[in-house]
């Protein structure tokens, strides 16, 4: 079954932690893990996809933000599946450091 041994890691904004969210997450039988305050060892956009996307972005000159908006659509397209599934795996290790080090921010 596809939602067997699914882990979902979510921030603590209210509609997520709202009574009836969790009732359907329970019914999902997935495991909700706790969240700390804003974290950005937490937030694969933060510590994967922006640093590559800034490395893409860079040195390049943009006439608009539709322009950029196109550039980084691309980008993201022309990406494998590997590359997000490392950016996921890495939330685990980083989620476990951050646990072990009772909520410190992981160095990088």
């Amino acid at each position: 079954m596809l939602t067997e041994g699914i882990l979902l890691l979510h921030d603590n904004a209210r509609p997520y932690t709202a009574a009836q969210t969790r009732a359907s997450l329970d019914s999902f039988g997935w495991e909700v893990l706790d969240h700390t305050l804003y974290s950005p060892d937490f937030a694969t956009s933060d510590f994967h996809l922006f640093r590559h996307i800034k490395h893409h972005l860079g040195g390049n000159h943009y006439n608009d933000d539709e322009d950029v908006r196109t550039a980084v659509t691309s980008w993201l397209l022309e990406q494998v599946a590997s590359f997000y599934e490392e950016g996921i795996q890495n939330l685990v290790v980083r989620y476990d450091k951050c646990l072990n080090k009772l909520g410190s921010f992981v160095e990088k």
